[in-house]
Parts: structure tokens; sequence; C-alpha cells
């Protein structure tokens, strides 16, 4: 009997694996669901100098999509997709919903003291079902309490606003969507159908769920990076890591030069890796391609830092640079903002990484060039102005 061959994969062919996997690479998703069901989240974020975080990766998956196609599906009774904190605060599938109440479990041991949700909390958490009862679902300032003064600045939040997160991450309200970004909080029955609210899945097989879902969705991935997906501690999982080895559901494979092992999902093809067609596009720094650092640096050589909380003199970069992807690699990176009022898509800075070839070079200015005028109808501005910072910029436009 031969011994067993375990698979082995080059670099490019992981990167590729996984660009098709994740969907940038590819053209099999023609829709916003299509996409987040690829995925299983859309991690949100509030930052807007160009465009917020949750809309980025279905541009960069669907190109030149209408964002009202995201919107109308989220909100409202049995919407199709809801908020919870998954990889974050995130955008999910209904269906993942119950998977996550082992979180919600979680949650509840780890803020029930901290957060003060105990007796002296009663009155205020009967003020939030009350209302929400009466009124059907709320943004933060539409509730009166007594407890709804801000404690400081920013991140200062009133008893109030405190409590309807707890009450939120412990699935007592749920989002039923957002007015101006604004969550409206609801109570679970204003929002689910019964079979979400009855669905009911032990730990262990709501974890397997979620990490087979972030083996399928990144190609190929070491453990931590499958834990990172859903935020899952690494030395809690290994048994949930296992199970899915036990079961044929996950298959262990080399990669070169990763240090650890590496695992694919059953299913998931491995050859044909170089068809023609790979997309140009700017990437979230919010994206599965760029959230975790560590896999970028060790799947594309990309060294990448968001610099919003950099001090300007300090910023290499530019505020909010977004990685370019062009021919499976990230490239470089452009710091983009959406001027509104007078219909701009300003190009800040824009950098090529250093060692590109001068050909390689001049493909992706021309590429880019061509994406950029897609980016400026995508956001229903006139113009786009390339600002001269950054050693890519003088050859866009």
């Amino acid at each position: 009997m031969k011994d067993l061959v375990t698979p082995e994969l080059s670099r490019r062919e992981a990167a590729a694996l996984s660009l098709r996997q994740l969907g940038v690479d590819s053209d099999k998703d023609k829709t916003v669901l299509e996409v987040v069901q690829r995925l299983g989240l859309l991690q949100i974020d509030s930052v807007n100098v160009f465009e917020r975080a949750h809309y980025l990766p279905l541009f960069s998956r669907l190109g030149n999509y209408p964002k009202s196609e995201l919107d109308d599906l989220m909100g409202g009774f049995h919407p199709t997709l809801i908020e919870y904190w998954a990889h974050e605060a995130s955008i999910i599938p209904l269906e993942n919903w119950p998977l996550y109440r082992w979180r919600m479990d979680a949650y509840r041991d780890r803020y029930e003291n901290k957060w003060g949700m105990k007796a002296e909390s009663k009155k205020l958490v009967e003020q939030i079902h009350n209302q929400l009862k009466a009124n059907g679902p709320m943004s933060t300032n539409q509730f009166e309490t007594e407890a709804n003064d801000r404690k400081g600045s920013w991140w200062g939040w009133s008893d109030q606003k405190r409590a309807l997160e707890y009450m939120f991450l412990v699935g007592e309200l749920v989002s039923a969507g957002r007015n101006s970004f604004k969550r409206l909080y609801a109570l679970p029955e204003q929002v689910l159908p019964q079979h979400i609210l009855d669905h009911l899945p032990d730990s262990d097989s709501a974890k397997e769920k979620l990490m087979l879902q972030a083996a399928t969705a990144f190609g190929v991935a070491t453990y931590r990076d499958l834990c990172d997906w859903h935020r899952m501690k690494p030395v809690n999982h290994k048994h949930i890591l296992q199970n899915l080895l036990d079961k044929g559901e996950l298959e262990q494979i080399k990669v070169e030069g990763w240090l650890e092992p590496a695992y694919v999902a059953k299913g998931v093809q491995l050859d044909n890796l170089d068809t023609k067609g790979a997309r140009t596009t700017i990437l979230s720094p919010f994206d599965p391609v760029c959230w975790n650092r560590d896999r970028i640096e060790r799947m594309w050589g990309f060294n990448y830092r968001i610099e919003i909380y950099t001090p300007e003199p300090k910023r290499i970069f530019g505020y909010y640079t977004l990685p370019i992807l062009h021919d499976r690699k990230l490239v470089g990176r452009i710091d983009l903002k959406s001027d509104r009022k007078p219909g701009n898509l300003l190009a800040k800075a824009s950098w090529h990484e250093a060692e590109l070839k001068n050909s390689e070079v001049q493909q992706l200015a021309k590429a880019m060039t061509k994406h950029l005028e897609t980016v400026k109808t995508w956001q229903g501005l006139n113009q786009t102005i390339i600002e001269p910072k950054g050693n890519l910029a003088e050859l866009l436009g």
C-alpha cells in the first residue's frame, strides 16, 4: 500500500486559489447576495472618507453595482441579511445568526458585571423593552430613558447606549437595519422568523459550520487564519479543527514558505489556477483579502497598515490607502476620497510597490487609469483628480 502524499501548493498557487475562492478573481457571483453567501459576512466600519467598509468588498467583486441592492436585503421583518458580531461588527446571512449563540452566551458572562447589567439595570432594560414593543424598531436617540446622558466624548457611552449594546451582543435585541448609518434596534420577535428563533445549535456544531465556512471562503488557510475569520481564540478551538479533519471536511496540505500546516475544505479544487482574466481592482482594508496583516505578508509579501491613527506628519502612504490588486498580486495602494459636494474623486496619493519592473508599472498604471473611471461612475462623481503624491501618481490619468 502506497503512502498518501500530502498535496503541496506554491505560494503563487495558494494566492490564486484564495483569490478565486474569495470571489475577487472570479466572475461566478452576479449579485450582492451571492457575494455575501460566499463570504459569510461583510465587516462594518464607520469611516466614510471614500466609501463605507461594507459596500467596498462588493464593488471589488461585482464592479459598478447599486449600493441599494445591499440596503434592500437588510431591515424589516424577515430580512435576508442581518447584523451581528462575526469578524467584528458584520453583516451576515440571516440563517447564520443562530450559529453565534455560543458567542452571545460568552458575551453575557463577560459583560454582565462589567457593564452593570444586573439588578440595578432592570428598570432601564424594562424601559427599552416596553418602548420597542410600543414603537417598533428604534435608533439610540429615539429612546426616552433616564440614562441617556453621554459620558465624556467619542466612546463615552451613556448607560442607555451601554444597555442597548449589551442587549444586542447577548441576543436580547437584534438589528432591524440602519437609518443614515444609525443601527435600528428591535426585539428578536419583531424581526426574526420563528425557525431562526427556534434554532438552538450546540456550540461545537455551530463552530464547525463557521470554521468550514471560513475554510471554503479562504481557499487555503492556516489554523490561525480559520480562527480569525470568526474571531475564535486559537487556544480554545483545536478540537473543532480536529473534528473537521476526522470527518473529512478539511484536508491538511503544504504551502511553499508557510511555517504552519495549511488546510483546504472538501470540494475545493486545487487545479486550473492559471486561467486568464485576472482582475484589477481596489480592495477595502476590511476585505477578507486584507484584514489579516500576517496573512497578507505571508501570501503576497505585501506590508500593509492603515494610517488613520498615525499622526499626519508620520504617515507614509496616506490616511486611508486601499490596496491595489493587479495580475493576482498586491502591487500598490491608493488613498481615495469621495469629495461629494464638488463631485470629485480625489486620488490623494498613489503608490506602486518598489520592486515592480518598469514594464509592470506601465501596465499597472494603464489598468488603474481605466479602473478609476469605473470607481468614479460607481460613486456618482463627475471628475477624477490625481494629486501628485506617490510614485504612481504621474502615470495615472
